[in-house]
This record gives C-alpha cells, sequence and structure tokens, in this order.
C-alpha cells in the first residue's frame, strides 16, 4: 500500500497552529504522525493529565476558529496526548536531543524506535515519569 504523503500545506498549519497555541496549552512535543498510513498532529501538553482530553481538546479548536488562518478541518487531525503517554516516552528514551526536528522522516529509526512517517515541530517532554 502507498504511504499518504504529508505535503507542504499540512506542515505550515501545524506550524500555525502550534505558534498560534503559544504557551497557553504548555504544549512539550508536537509532531506529524503517520499510523496506519495516516497522519495526526501530535500535540503532547501536561494539561491532558490536569484537566482531561476534552479540556484541551476544546481549547484546541477555539484557537484554531479564532485565527482564521488555520483550515479548521485540521482539528479532525489533531490528538492530544499525555508528555507521559506511550510514543513520547519511547521516544524521550533515547534523549530528546536525538529527535531531528524540523524534516521529514519516512521509514527510519530514531532512539531505536521505527519509524513510519514523522515530522517533529518541538519535542521537549519533560512532564511526568519516563518509561522505563
Amino acid at each position: 500500500m502507498d504511504q499518504t504523503a504529508l505535503v507542504g500545506p499540512d506542515v505550515a498549519a501545524g506550524k500555525e497552529l502550534i505558534d498560534a497555541l503559544g504557551t497557553a496549552l504548555q504544549v512539550e512535543a508536537a509532531f506529524w504522525w503517520m499510523e496506519d498510513n495516516e497522519w495526526r498532529l501530535v500535540l503532547a501538553t501536561p494539561l491532558v493529565h490536569e484537566r482531561g482530553p476534552i479540556f484541551v481538546d476544546s481549547r484546541v479548536r477555539d484557537v484554531i476558529e479564532s485565527t482564521g488562518e488555520i483550515p479548521r478541518e485540521l482539528f479532525d487531525r489533531v490528538e492530544v496526548v499525555s508528555p507521559s503517554s506511550g510514543v513520547i516516552t519511547v521516544l524521550d528514551l533515547g534523549g530528546a536531543d536525538k529527535i531531528p526536528l524540523g524534516r521529514l522522516i519516512l521509514s527510519q529509526s530514531i532512539n531505536s524506535v521505527y519509524i513510519a512517517g514523522a515530522y517533529f515541530y518541538k519535542f521537549q517532554p519533560k512532564t511526568f515519569a519516563k518509561a522505563s
């Protein structure tokens, strides 16, 4: 099966959203992640653990709707997670400094984790316990 492409407008829209969120949601990691041939924009924030994913989803939707610059359909592809959730902690085991920012990753291993597809804007998880 062919991989679904992550296109320039997706990357730009993701960056616009992350910039628009600013520090309000305390985003510690933000990246596109391909799983089952589908791209999702993953936003890791401790607010998911503290206030719940519905609260964070609501804030993300508010930001998208208030800017007018970010395509509304992007919200359907956003996944909010805790910085101590699965893929974040596994990727962080080898060190956040080894995560390549600002470039498309396809069919590669990083920190001993196979990545079908990813594009990292930010990867600085610091909240909650790391996997052991």
